[in-house]
């Protein structure tokens, strides 16, 4: 038998949702500055896309020393007091933050199962957060080692692999080698996990754009620097990039975002880009 046209196109659309599991992706945003900034007006826009979709979730890890602070719930951040209490106590100082909203694919909305993540590694905490697919193909092909998730989400699975991995090899300093090689062991993750991410160091920001979908942006902007004190805004202007997915709600008007293209890796450091990688082959 013979399935008309109107009733085979979307019944070819459910299998290949559920099979794949790219059908849903979440939104990512993140900043690297030269001095500290008060994220609270972009966190406030970027949370605005939750008005709409990405319902399950919204984290945010900034750090204000060499560690990360993170906020994250299973809920909507359009509705979430603890979102507006962080905007409205100005709370999100830094040179360096990663915010996520998650519309849950793998892993039912839960805290645990909600981006950012952290890790020590090295005396050094680690922050990742992830856009793409979902695939429990990820369980199988990746191994870990000393990081183990707390959840069931795949992207967590992902980041306890790649840190797993820095361990392994000895990361001790970031360098163009190392960058390279970081480059080319997400870009084997990217083969059976689909993503798109941004990891950091506290130091670094790590941009990885994937090679199907989902790809980032980013645009230098410059903002009033944080002041000492901690309340008001400072004398001077901070310089740096954000970056977000394509489909983001954070373009002023006229501004022109640059991609990263897919399969490149990007890194920010002080508000500036130090290292683009070529597409891995």
């Amino acid at each position: 038998m013979t399935l008309p046209r109107r009733v085979l196109i979307p019944l070819v659309f459910v299998v290949w949702v559920a099979c794949c599991g790219h059908a849903v992706a979440c939104d990512l945003m993140g900043i690297s500055f030269d001095r500290e900034v008060r994220a609270e007006p972009l966190f406030e826009r970027f949370r605005r896309i939750s008005e709409k979709r990405d319902l399950d979730g919204w984290g945010v890890a900034f750090y204000t020393d060499d560690s990360a602070t993170v906020f994250k719930q299973p809920i909507p951040a359009a509705k979430s007091k603890l979102a507006q209490c962080l905007i409205d106590r100005r709370l999100l100082k830094s040179k360096i933050l990663i915010a996520h909203l998650r519309a849950a694919s793998v892993g039912k909305p839960s805290h645990r199962n909600t981006h950012p993540w952290t890790r020590e590694l090295g005396g050094v905490e680690y922050a990742m957060a992830h856009v793409g697919g979902a695939d429990k193909r990820v369980w199988s092909y990746v191994k870990l080692d000393r990081f183990k998730p707390s959840g069931e989400n795949c992207a967590e699975h992902m980041f306890c692999h790649i840190l797993g991995e820095i361990d392994r090899r000895g990361v001790e300093s970031w360098d163009a080698e190392a960058f390279a090689w970081l480059h080319q062991m997400i870009a084997k993750l990217n083969e059976v996990q689909t993503t798109s991410l941004l990891l950091s160091d506290g130091t670094h920001l790590f941009a990885y754009s994937s090679t199907r979908t989902s790809w980032l942006s980013y645009v230098r902007r410059e903002m009033p620097a944080a002041g000492r004190d901690g309340d008001g805004d400072g004398p001077h202007t901070a310089t740096g990039v954000i970056v977000a997915r394509e489909t983001h709600n954070l373009a002023r008007p006229g501004e022109q975002w640059t991609k990263i293209p897919r399969g490149h890796l990007a890194v920010f450091k002080d508000g500036r880009q130090i290292y683009r990688s070529k597409p891995a082959e």
